[in-house]
Parts: C-alpha cells; structure tokens; sequence
C-alpha cells in the first residue's frame, strides 16, 4: 500500500551532505474499495516509483504494509472521528555502540552478564493488540464523568491544547467510578507506546489522559467549593502546596515559570461531593507513578518541549514529596544512609508515624510491595538529571526547618526507594516469586515529632513490628499472595526491560540494617523464581509450541504451579507469605506472572522462553475481537479471558511488556534521529478516511546533482499522480476523499496493520 524510494548517496562514494536532511518519498495509497485484478493503478504507481529511483541510480525499495493484494479497507472508525485530533510520534534512537549480537526475531544474545530480555513472538503480539483493543474501550471523552470542568487551555502545555479530555472509567470494588490506578495504567500505557512510535493512536490518547490528569490535580466537586488546587491534600488552604500543613508533602506546585497551571498528583477518586470528600480525598501512590512514567515517556515522544517539561518536572516533585517522603521522611541505616519508603499515598502509610502533626490517616506502617516500581523510580530520576534547569529549583519543597532542598536530594530519595523496595521485596516474597498484598515497614522514632531517625524498615517485614501486627487495606488481605501484589510481577519486569544491568546491581541488607554482600538479588532473580515454579510444577512443557494447551482451551495444565486450592501448589506459602493466596485463576492474578518470562533463565534458552510467552498469549482466543474498535466486534473468548476493567489492565501491560512494545528512553535532546510531528486539528470528511500519521524519517544524503534530481522528480511523480487519480476515480465514480492536515506537512504516512487504505499521494522534497 505505500511504496518507498529513498535516494542514497551515488556509488562513487562521493558524500553529499545538504544543510538540511532530503528525501523524495512515493506515496501511493490504494482506494478504499477493494482494486480489480486487471487495475492499472498499482503497476502505474510501482513504475513511477520505480522510475524515480532509478533516476538516482539506485536500485528501488518498495516497502508493502501488511497483507497482499486486493486490498480491503474499512470506514474511518467513529471514535476516532470523534475525537477531532489525529496524531503519533516516531522516534528512532541510537545508544552508545557494545558488542551486540542478535540472533533470532524474538531474542538477543550479547556480552551483558545479565542478558538481553526475551519477547514473545506474533501471537503474543496479536494478543496484545487484543487486549490493547479491550483496554482503550475503557476511555471515555468529556471530565464531566469525573465531576470536573475542562482546565483553561491558555495554562496548559501546547502541546495539550485542543485535544479532547478523556478519562478510564473502571468499574468494581474500590476502583468504581474514575481513579488515578486506571488513569495511571492508561497514561503510562499510552506514553510508552508513543515514544516507540508505532501506535497511530498512542501519542494523542496520552495527551488527552493527561490534559484530564492536570484537570484532577486542580480539582473540583459537584457541589459545595474545595481548595483548589485540592490535588494530594485535604479542603484547607495550602495542605497541597506546603510541607508543613499536613499531610506531610507537597502533592501539587500550583504556580509556573512558564506561566502554566498547577500540576502534581490528584486525590485518588472522583467525582468528588461534599459527602464523599473525607473518603476519596489523598493521592495514591501505584498511580501516580504510573502516571509519572507515562508523562516522561510522552516528553520524550514530543522532544521535550520547554512547557511540558516544565509541568511533568512539577508533577515528578510533587510525587518525590508526596508519596515517597522527600525532603524529611525517611530513616537512617547505621552506615549513615538515607532510607525512603514509598507511601501508599499521600496521606498513608509507609514510614508516616502513628501520631504526632503528620500522622497517618490510615492503619500506620504498613506498605505493599505491589506498589514497588523500581524502573518507574529510574525513568524519573534520569529524566531529573538530564532535564534539570536552575529555575527548577523555585519549585522543590522546603525542608521543615526551613531549609532549602536540592535536586541532588530528591535523587538521592529515588536512588534510596529503589534499594529500599528491593530488600522489603525480599523479605516480602517466597521462592515461587509469590508476595503479599500487604506488609508492615514498622521503624518508630522516640519522638512523634520527627519525621527522621535511625532504623530499619525491614526488620520484622512481612509483620508490623516484633509482636506481629498486620495491616491492610482495599479488601485484600494483609500476607497473601492477591491482587494487590500481583502486580509486583509486571513491575520489577519493567524494571528489567528498561534497566537491565542496573536492576542486577542491587544493595543488600540484613535485617539490622548492614550491608550482606552474600545476599544476591535484584530483578532478574526475582523474576527466575516465578519462570522456574511454571517450569517446574506444570504438567506440560510450555517451552513445546501446543504442549500445555493440548486437546483443550483450559490452561489448567500451568495452574498447577500456582492453585494452591485445586492443585495443591507449592512455596506460594512461607513465612514471608504467611496466609493462604487469591485464585490464580483470575486473570489478575495469572497475567502479571507470565512477564516473567522477559528476563532469561539459565535452565531454559530463549527460544522455549518465547514458546512459553506464546502459549501464555494462546490462553485467550482473539478472532471475534476487532483490534482497532473493541465495541465492534465480539468479546475474546477462553478461561481467563475477562474483559472487565481489572482483568483487562493487567492483561494489557503484561502482554505490552511480553510484546517487546516498550523501550528504554534513548538519546537526549540533540540527537540528529529524534524525530516528531504531532499532527493536529485533523478535519475529516464524511468520515470516510482513515488515521494518518508520520512515519519515520531517516536522513539521506542526495545522490544526484540536486537541481536536475528535483526537476525529474517533480515531472515523473506529477504524472503518476495524474494517472493514478484519475484511475481511482475512474473506479469509485466520485472523488476521493482526503483528510486534511493543518499546521504541519504532512511527510508521510502509515497505517494500522489490518488492511486498511485511503486515496493519497505525497511527495517532498526541500522547496517543493
């Protein structure tokens, strides 16, 4: 459907490097209605495009997107037409050269200790373009489902202005109505797919999520009036702005050099009354990390411009103080070094004390390792030290005593909650790679004033404190293997995908808090755990492509290494894991542990790796599901195959992770292959025309003498054009229909990989 030519340098080697990188492209994209055999159309665009390349003196390329001829497309989407924007970014990266072999298209072999971690293969990949599909159907436009008025366009990055506002709205238990977990999953789910860039749809759905996330921040209710910006804190003036209003932390920077609106971390549910106010009000920490990593991931799409690094550096603060403690909560190990514990919010738990001016709301010292988000804790502390500006520094929270804080501190406090979580992680899991849903982080200061003091943490993890206390909180149970700490699995993954010999080298400590240098563990050992109980306590081989799923769509044969209940399951009971787990049978449960299988394991190579990814992905089958609108087509039909909002999160990041859809965050700012367009205020006529988005762009020396070239390629493309147009109009009886791009050229174009095509030819080349 879109055939390419580049013009490459000529053979004689000589290097014609032009001011600005040139490229002459031949778009050809077929009628929507399906091409007779016989056409002229397709040998006349292949021959103008052949001719073009030739006119370089190189050998044609001619790239085809997915499927064969005839071609067959269908109606642009009504969501997407309702949304009023089209958009995505593409962003090629280049890192510093190591010796790197890759040896098949699902696995990589290299000189790393650790290794390159394993992906899945295409029906991973088509299962998470299922679930992708399920997900994105949560979305809903318009904040007035949150109780929210839409944020002044003025005081918003440009990047957010004109694009509509959407939520996820989930459903069930606590999560009912509109909540920063959900919109958290989306915002990161959406970032990371956008800085990779080959999601048409990921960069304007991120931008969306996080125009209503600022929108929250500041919020607001259905009647009555809250303090606003209301974000983390309570209904009294400056609790979200000030460190010493309680509660501890600032959850919102409420004012902007760059002359913007407040931006931090919102309470954890809305729509917000004045009769639900005392219980939705105070940010939640697993989504608002979430969240955090989407933004930076979604800067890193755009190129960083000024004003949204701006607010995503306000946001990161907020979140440093709110919910991990910076600049005063935290404990002293007797080496001297600092110790943060991620809160479960910013008014409970972690290291908040009982009593005193800053007391928890909540059931005190108590923490889920479910909530531990190693690489979401790199990302932004590598996002502060590459894009830290000296009017920054306005913004970082005081230090109760007055005294200023430093970014150098609220690194330190990221480097700390990622050890710290590491070692709670430890004493919180067992060898099978269970973990509870909740554990006790009990390190009490003599004076219930201070918010720092000697201690340990970790000392009587998975208890509260040496007499055995429990803790919980939003229906799961305190020392069980549930749905709060399921989704340890995907995230120490992550950790691994994105920072893979950092996640290796982790601290270690015993539990007085001294450095144990025989102690190993990190993320790939963690992860080993859960690969090795599937491999080991399975009654089938899930290494052997239709073992496990033999004569039946039941994935009962791999349950055995989790259900405890049906299957007597071993080691996902321990100490450290004391009562008894949630079903493994809920797709919440089973679909985080199959990441796993992203770091390699020793006693499995990588290849049976993949074939166990790909067996996990076969659990659900995906034919009746339309992967582009979720509403139009059937439901995905096997045992855990739930749709529900839950089940479908879950689903969805594992399979992202297993899929290989995310990537570390590449070059900084400067690189010549950093490459965007946000393509906006899209007008689409009659609805008829399709997403069009910007393909890569890779920078091509010209090969020809430059004026003769562009006097040949506008001639031989212009009567392509001509003839192509008119034998497509020739077939339809009316004329095609086109999709306006305003603002911004339109350099090229690509689709979604499911036959999908629209009327279109675009050549450019510098001046034309």
């Amino acid at each position: 459907r879109c055939f390419r030519t580049n013009l490459a340098a000529p053979a004689s080697g000589r290097s014609l490097l032009p001011r600005r990188p040139r490229q002459t492209w031949a778009m050809a994209f077929l009628p929507r209605r399906r091409l007779r055999p016989a056409s002229t159309s397709v040998p006349l665009v292949l021959s103008a495009a052949a001719a073009l390349t030739l006119a370089s003196g190189r050998e044609p390329m001619f790239i085809f997107g997915g499927g064969s001829l005839p071609f067959e497309a269908r109606p642009f989407p009504d969501e997407d037409a309702a949304m009023g924007k089209v958009g995505t970014a593409r962003t090629e990266t280049t890192t510093t050269p190591v010796r790197t072999t890759f040896t098949t298209s699902t696995s990589s072999t290299s000189t790393s200790t650790t290794g390159p971690h394993v992906f899945g293969g295409n029906v991973t990949k088509e299962a998470f373009a299922g679930w992708l599909s399920i997900w994105r159907s949560k979305y809903e436009i318009g904040l007035w489902n949150a109780g929210l008025p839409d944020p002044w366009e003025s005081m918003l990055p440009e990047a957010l202005r004109g694009h509509k506002c959407k939520v996820v709205r989930s459903k069930g238990g606590a999560a009912g109505g509109v909540v920063t977990e959900g919109m958290g999953y989306g915002i990161m789910i959406e970032g990371l797919l956008a800085a990779k860039g080959e999601d048409p749809r990921a960069l304007n759905n991120s931008l969306s999520l996080i125009k209503s996330w600022l929108a929250m921040v500041n919020g607001g209710v259905a009647t009555g009036t809250v303090e606003q910006p209301f974000a983390g804190g309570q209904n009294v003036t400056t609790s979200s702005t000030h460190v010493d209003t309680w509660p501890y932390g600032v959850s919102a920077v409420e004012w902007s050099h760059a002359k913007l609106a407040p931006a931090g971390v919102p309470a954890w549910k809305f729509p917000i009354n004045q009769a639900n106010v005392l219980q939705n009000m105070g940010s939640a920490t697993d989504g608002d990390q979430d969240a955090m990593l989407g933004m930076i991931y979604t800067a890193h799409a755009l190129q960083y411009p000024a004003d949204f690094v701006d607010m995503t550096m306000r946001s990161v603060i907020s979140f440093a103080s709110a919910d991990l403690g910076y600049p005063d909560l935290y404990r002293t190990l007797p080496n001297g070094e600092k110790v943060f514990v991620p809160k479960l919010g910013s008014m409970w738990g972690g290291l908040l004390p009982e009593r005193g001016p800053f007391k928890t709301k909540q059931q005190p010292w108590c923490y889920s390792p479910g909530y531990f988000a190693p690489a979401h804790y790199r990302t932004m502390r590598d996002f502060v030290k590459t894009h830290w500006r000296k009017e920054f520094n306005d913004y970082l929270p005081a230090h109760l005593d007055k005294r200023p804080s430093s970014m150098e501190e609220m690194v330190e406090a990221f480097d700390s909650a990622i050890t710290t979580g590491y070692n709670i992680l430890y004493y919180s899991s067992c060898s099978s790679g269970s973990v509870s849903n909740w554990v006790g982080v009990k390190a009490e200061c003599a004076d219930d004033d201070k918010l720092s003091c000697p201690g340990v943490p970790w000392q009587h993890t998975p208890y509260v404190g040496s007499h055995g206390g429990e803790c919980a909180q939003s229906g799961t149970m305190f020392g069980s293997f549930g749905a709060d700490a399921s989704r340890s699995a995907w995230r120490i993954a992550m950790d691994y995908v994105l920072y893979r010999e950092e996640s290796h080298r982790v601290k270690m400590y015993d539990r007085q808090g001294n450095p144990d240098k025989d102690l190993v563990f990190g993320a790939q050992r963690f992860l080993n755990r859960i690969v090795a109980q599937y491999a080991s306590r399975s009654i089938c081989d899930g290494g052997i492509p239709g073992d496990c799923l033999k004569n039946t769509s039941s994935p009962y044969r791999f349950a055995y290494a989790f259900d405890v209940k049906k299957f007597n399951a071993t080691n996902v009971q321990c100490p450290n894991v004391p009562n008894p787990p949630t079903s493994w049978w809920a797709g919440f449960m089973a679909y985080p542990t199959f990441a796993a299988f992203v770091a390699p394991y020793d006693e499995i190579g990588a290849e049976q790796m993949t074939n166990w990814m790909d067996t996990f992905a076969s659990i659900c089958n995906f034919s009746a599901v339309d992967k582009w609108l979720y509403n139009r087509g059937g439901k995905p039909t096997g045992a855990i195959c739930l749709d529900t909002y839950f089940e479908a999160s879950q689903a969805v990041i594992a399979m992202m992770i297993m899929s290989d859809s995310i990537r570390p965050i590449g070059p900084p700012l400067g690189s010549a292959l950093h490459m965007v367009t946000i393509l906006k205020d899209a007008e689409v006529q009659e609805q008829e025309g399709e997403e069009v988005t910007k393909d890569e762009i890779q920078p091509q020396a010209m090969g020809f003498p430059e004026r003769i070239l562009r006097v040949a390629t506008v001639g031989i493309v212009s009567i392509a054009a001509v003839a192509f147009f008119a034998a497509c109009v020739r077939q339809r009886g009316t004329t095609p229909q086109y999709l306006h791009l305003n603002h911004l050229p339109c350099t090229s174009m690509v689709f979604p990989a499911d036959k999908r095509s629209i009327s279109c030819i675009y050549v450019e080349d510098e001046g034309l």
